[in-house]
C-alpha cells in the first residue's frame, strides 16, 4: 500500500512532511505504491488530491488536472465549466512557471468557488475541490518547480458508471435519450454492453444504488431507460447499426457457452475482425437467460433478436453440443488460437434434508431444471400445493411459474427474513401480488412421504444469530417449533455451481476452493496460455450484468494475446479499476439538488391478468416518460488523474 507525503482527502489534511518515509501515512485510498508497475507519484479526484513522492510536481498535476477538465471532462454547456476551469489551469500553470505573472491566490480560490456553485453539470463544481485544498492547506509549496517529466493518466466516471459492471455510460445515453436521440444512445450503450435489451429487463440495476439522485429522492430508473433505445429500434424496424473495428484477421477462437459472458465475448471480438465459434450446450442461446428467466420477464423472441445481431457479425453458433461430452478442451487448443470457457453454473445444490435423495414422487431435482424443462417444453409434472425453497431470483421465478401453471397453493420458505433475500424486492412484492404464500425464518428437516409420495414437508423455525462470513446474521434452528407444510411438490433453489467434470489434471486449469475456474485477477486467462474463463464459472452464480461485463474485459485481453502476444491493463484501465475498487459513489454526500419530476414508473399488467399467461409484465416507456425520467439524471461526472513514473 502507497504512503502519502501530504495532501487533503475528504476535508482530512495529511501533511507528512520533514517526517521520514517509514513514518507517512498509509494511503485512505487502496493503491499500490507501484501503479501498474510504475512509481507513483500523485493521485488527484473530486475528493482531493494524495502526493507519495518528494519530487511529484504537484502544481503541473493540478493544472494538467484542469486542463483535462477543461478540454474532456466538462459538455461544454455552460461558461463556468468550459472556461472557468480553462482559466484556471492556465494560472495554475502560470503559478509554477512565474509566480509573479500569476493572479494572486485568493483570486484563483474565488474563482475556483464560484465554478463550485455555478457550473451546470458536476465534473467542474467537483474537479475545483483539490485545487481549493491545496490553495487552502499548502500554497507554500507553490515555489517547487521539479523539472523531471512524468506521465499524467486520467479517467472520466459516474458513480452510476462505476456501480454498472459492465461500465455503460450511463449518463451519456441518459442526456441522448433526453433530447430523443434513440440511435445514438443504443450506439452509447453498445460500446460496453450488446445486450441492453435484456439488461433492461431483468438486470438487479446495482447502478441505481450508486445514483446520486437517490440522496434527493429517488434514484433514476436507469434499467428501464436502458431498454428504451433498444425497443425503439427493435418495434420500429430499424437496422442495428454495429461498427467494425478492424479488417478480418486470421485467428480463430472458441467460446464454449452462448450465455452472456459468451455472447458478449463474440460481439466484441467479432468487431475487432476475429472469426469466432460458440459451442453451446442448450438447443438455443442465451444460456441462463433463455432457460433460466421466464417469459414474463424476457421474452424469448426479445432474448433471440440481440442473439441475432451479435450472429450478423459472423459468429457462428453451434447448439446441442457439450464440452465434455461432444467436445474436448484438448481438441479446441489444438483448433483454435484461443478459447474462452463460458460454461456457466448449471449444477444445483442439495438441500440437505432427509428424504432428498429418496426418489419420492413430487420432489424436483432443482428449480433451474424446472424452469429449464418447462422452458424447453419438456414435460413438467407439478401438483396443486408446491414449496419452493430459496431465496433468491431463481426461486421467485419457480413460484410465479407454478402459479402461472394453475398451482392453487404455492409457498416460498427462506431460512432468513425477507430483508436478506436476494431476490429483488420488487419481484417479492410482485409474487405476493400474484399469490405466492412467503415463509420466513423457516428451514426444511424433513421431505414427508406416503406410499412413495409427497405429501409434506417438515420445517423448523429460525431465528437470526451472530453474523456469519458474509455478513449477514446467521439462521439459527429454534428449538421445538418444528412444524409441516403440506404439499405433493417440492422445487428446491437453493444455488448452483459450474459443473467442471469435464477438466482433467493434464489440462493444467487451477480450480478455486469455490469449485470455480482460476484465473489471473483482471486478466481472464488461466495458468494455461490462449484459455481464458468468464462469467459465472469463474465465480459461482451472480447477475447477467457482472458476466456482461466480463465477457467484454476477456474480449479485451484475449485480442491483445493474439494480436499481441500477452495480456495486460493499460494505465487507463488501471486506473479505471482502481476507482471501481475504492467506489465512486459517497452515500452520506449531501446532494443541494430539491426534488422535482418523480421517478416514471413503466406500465405493468395487472396481477389478475398476469398469473393467466407469460405475457410480458412490464411495458416499454412511451416517448414522453423516457423524456421525463432522463430529465431527473443530475449528470454527476467525475474525473480522476494519477501522476506515474516511468
Amino acid at each position: 500500500m502507497a504512503k502519502v507525503y501530504f495532501g487533503v482527502w475528504k476535508d482530512k489534511v495529511i501533511d507528512n512532511r520533514g517526517k521520514a518515509t517509514e513514518e507517512w501515512t498509509e494511503s485512505p485510498i487502496k493503491i499500490d505504491d507501484k501503479f501498474n508497475g510504475k512509481p507513483l507519484k500523485a493521485f488527484v479526484n473530486w475528493d482531493g488530491f494524495l502526493v507519495f513522492d518528494k519530487e511529484a510536481d504537484i502544481l503541473k498535476t493540478l493544472a494538467d488536472y484542469m486542463f483535462e477538465i477543461s478540454s474532456y471532462g466538462c459538455c461544454g454547456r455552460c461558461f463556468p465549466g468550459r472556461t472557468g476551469t480553462r482559466i484556471i489551469a492556465e494560472e495554475l500553470m502560470k503559478l509554477r512557471e512565474d509566480k509573479s505573472n500569476a493572479a494572486p491566490l485568493d483570486l484563483i480560490k474565488d474563482l475556483c468557488v464560484s465554478i463550485n456553485k455555478s457550473a451546470k453539470c458536476t465534473v467542474a463544481p467537483t474537479a475545483v475541490i483539490p485545487v481549493i485544498k491545496f490553495i487552502e492547506h499548502f500554497s507554500d509549496e507553490i515555489g517547487l518547480n521539479v523539472s523531471k517529466q512524468y506521465r499524467y493518466v486520467r479517467h472520466l466516471t459516474a458513480p452510476c458508471t462505476a456501480g454498472c459492471p459492465a461500465n455503460v455510460k450511463i449518463p451519456e445515453f441518459i442526456e441522448a435519450i433526453k433530447d430523443y436521440r434513440f440511435d445514438e444512445a443504443l450506439s452509447i450503450i453498445r460500446e460496453t454492453m450488446p445486450l441492453p435489451g435484456v439488461c433492461g429487463r431483468v438486470c438487479p440495476h446495482p447502478c441505481e444504488k450508486n445514483c446520486r439522485r437517490g440522496l434527493v429522492d429517488d434514484p433514476v430508473n436507469i434499467m428501464v431507460l436502458k431498454r428504451t433505445p433498444w425497443d425503439y429500434e427493435y418495434y420500429h424496424h430499424k437496422k442495428p447499426q454495429i461498427p467494425i473495428y478492424r479488417d478480418k484477421t486470421d485467428k480463430k477462437i472458441c467460446i464454449v457457452g452462448a450465455g452472456p459472458a459468451g455472447l458478449t465475448a463474440a460481439y466484441y471480438l467479432a468487431q475487432l475482425g476475429h472469426t469466432v465459434k460458440i459451442f453451446e450446450m442448450l438447443p438455443e442461446p442465451g444460456g441462463m437467460v433463455a432457460v433460466g428467466i421466464p417469459d414474463y420477464r424476457q421474452p424469448r423472441e426479445l432474448l433471440r433478436r440481440e442473439v441475432e445481431i451479435i450472429q450478423s457479425l459472423g459468429v457462428e453458433i453451434q447448439y446441442n453440443t457439450k464440452l465434455g461430452r461432444d467436445i474436448f478442451l484438448d481438441d479446441l487448443k489444438k483448433e483454435y488460437d484461443a478459447v474462452l470457457i463460458a460454461i456457466g453454473a448449471f449444477k444445483s445444490r442439495e438441500m440437505g434434508v432427509e428424504g432428498e435423495d429418496a426418489g419420492y414422487e413430487g420432489v424436483m431435482t432443482s428449480g433451474i431444471d424446472f424452469l429449464q424443462d418447462f422452458s424447453l417444453k419438456k414435460p413438467v409434472k407439478i401438483g396443486n400445493r408446491v414449496v419452493v425453497v430459496g431465496g433468491g431470483n431463481t426461486a421467485i421465478d419457480c413460484v410465479r411459474t407454478a402459479i402461472r401453471l394453475g398451482c392453487t397453493d404455492v409457498n416460498l420458505v427462506y431460512r432468513r427474513s425477507r430483508a436478506e433475500m436476494p431476490a429483488e424486492d420488487y419481484e417479492v412484492a410482485d409474487a405476493e401480488e400474484e399469490g405466492v404464500k412467503f415463509h420466513f425464518l423457516i428451514n426444511p428437516v424433513k421431505i414427508i412421504a406416503k406410499d412413495g409420495k409427497v405429501v409434506g414437508m417438515e420445517c423448523v423455525r429460525m431465528q437470526l444469530g451472530e453474523p456469519d462470513e458474509s455478513g449477514r446474521r446467521k439462521p439459527e434452528p429454534v428449538p421445538g417449533s418444528n412444524f409441516v407444510i403440506e404439499c405433493d411438490t417440492i422445487i428446491p433453489a437453493i444455488g448452483q455451481y459450474p459443473d467442471l467434470s469435464f477438466l482433467k489434471e493434464s489440462d493444467g486449469i487451477k480450480v478455486t476452493k469455490w469449485n470455480t475456474i482460476s484465473v489471473k485477477e483482471d486478466l481472464y486467462m488461466t495458468d494455461v496460455p490462449g484459455i481464458f474463463s468468464a462469467g459465472d464459472c469463474e465465480w459461482g452464480p451472480n447477475t447477467v450484468v457482472k458476466a456482461i461485463g466480463a465477457g467484454r474485459w476477456a474480449a479485451i485481453m484475449m485480442d491483445r494475446y493474439l494480436m499481441e502476444g500477452d495480456v495486460y491493463l493499460t494505465d487507463e484501465e488501471k486506473l479505471q479499476l482502481t476507482l471501481y475498487k475504492n467506489k465512486v459513489f459517497d452515500k452520506t454526500e449531501k446532494v443541494c439538488e430539491t426534488p422535482t419530476i418523480h421517478r416514471v414508473h413503466q406500465e405493468k399488467l395487472d396481477a389478475q391478468y398476469r398469473i393467466k399467461n407469460f405475457e410480458e409484465i412490464e411495458k416499454p416507456y412511451t416517448e414522453k416518460q423516457a423524456y421525463l425520467e432522463a430529465t431527473r439524471c443530475l449528470r454527476c461526472m467525475r474525473m480522476a488523474m494519477v501522476t506515474i513514473g516511468e
